[in-house]
């Protein structure tokens, strides 16, 4: 029994969003973590009373540019292998943005709970990251695809 394009379309979605899910919480993970290693490290560079001051600033940056570049690497290579399978750039583009939206939406969610709720538009660096990364992907050439021939003809 063979499945139809469509139905392997229809899975290859739904694993996309699945995963892009699931990074968005090991993004936060490493946002916060990142954020408090490089809270420790001004702390000791700074001295205990000076780094207060940094805090906001330094911190919260590098955990937004950890989550960001984070989400719009991993995007790119998860359209790129997304493309393989034959979506079109149609579908391809709906499913970056339905998937930027839900993951904007869940990192916002998730930051309201730890030291990055502190600012409203915490998602929107991920969604924005989201929509970067897998635009590009969806938008490049087929000899561009990063993923080699081996891997490739695991998801025709």
């Amino acid at each position: 029994m063979t499945r139809s394009s469509e139905e392997k379309l229809l899975y290859a979605l739904a694993g996309y969003l699945a995963v892009s899910l699931f990074s968005t919480v090991l993004l936060l993970l490493a946002a916060l973590a990142g954020m408090k290693f490089f809270f420790a490290l001004a702390r000791f560079a700074l001295g205990a009373r000076e780094v207060y001051r940094l805090k906001p600033l330094l911190s919260d940056s590098f955990g937004f540019a950890i989550a960001s570049g984070g989400a719009a690497l991993l995007h790119y290579y998860l359209v790129s292998l997304l493309k393989v399978t034959g979506a079109d750039r149609a579908w391809l583009c709906a499913a970056v943005f339905f998937t930027a939206v839900f993951c904007g939406l869940f990192f916002w969610r998730g930051a309201a709970y730890s030291s990055l709720g502190a600012y409203g538009f915490s998602g929107l660096s991920v969604t924005v990251a989201v929509l970067i990364g897998g635009l590009a992907a969806a938008f490049q050439k087929p000899g561009e695809n990063p993923w080699p021939e081996k891997i490739s003809s695991l998801f025709r």
